[in-house]
């Protein structure tokens, strides 16, 4: 389906760790958990995107391809109501593996979602530093940032459900997310 939003496609978390099941992931989680407690959904509602699993970069003369088959991430992400868009810090920003994905999205193609960019580092500094630039590319993408992003340090990251509630209890309103309207 183009146009208009899947039906049952309400959280997305798109993550963009090189590595499948990773702590970045579980961050990610946290804070869609987080949010949709906030508002009194279930988080059954979320769908998560690893891109470890989906995306296949080849750095030779061979294509690559993901190792998993199923809806078309593009439009999974396009359709979200709430896109939570996680990283690890990498040489300053993003991970490239997001950066092919994101890509792929033609100007203002995610005009209508609500993002909330999430990054985690070992210093404050490079947390920061990714969290900000995956914002910038989130809203020259059109997705709607009204909350800052979550920024965590690998220190914290045992702490992930905490450090999520803490950042959801101050910025759900400014997402303005509302119960999922059930028909």
């Amino acid at each position: 389906m183009t146009g208009g939003r899947s039906p049952g496609v309400d959280v997305v978390v798109l993550v963009g760790n090189p590595r499948a099941g990773s702590r970045t992931r579980a961050v990610a989680e946290a804070v869609a958990r987080a949010l949709l407690g906030r508002i009194g959904e279930s988080p059954g509602s979320v769908q998560v995107l690893e891109l470890a699993e989906i995306v296949g970069v080849s750095f030779g003369p061979a294509p690559a391809y993901g190792a998993t088959s199923g809806p078309d991430p593009f439009e999974t992400v396009r359709s979200a109501r709430l896109l939570v868009v996680a990283t690890p810090a990498f040489k300053g920003s993003y991970t490239g593996l997001l950066k092919v994905f994101l890509d792929q999205f033609e100007h203002r193609q995610l005009a209508g979602v609500t993002a909330v960019p999430v990054a985690v580092a070992a210093s404050p500094t490079h947390a920061d530093a990714a969290a900000s630039a995956l914002l910038d590319v989130l809203v020259e993408l059109g997705a709607q940032v009204p909350a800052p992003p979550l920024a965590v340090r690998e220190a914290q990251l045992a702490r992930a459900d905490e450090v999520a509630a803490h950042w959801a209890d101050q910025h759900v309103r400014a997402l303005a997310l509302r119960p999922i309207a059930r028909t």
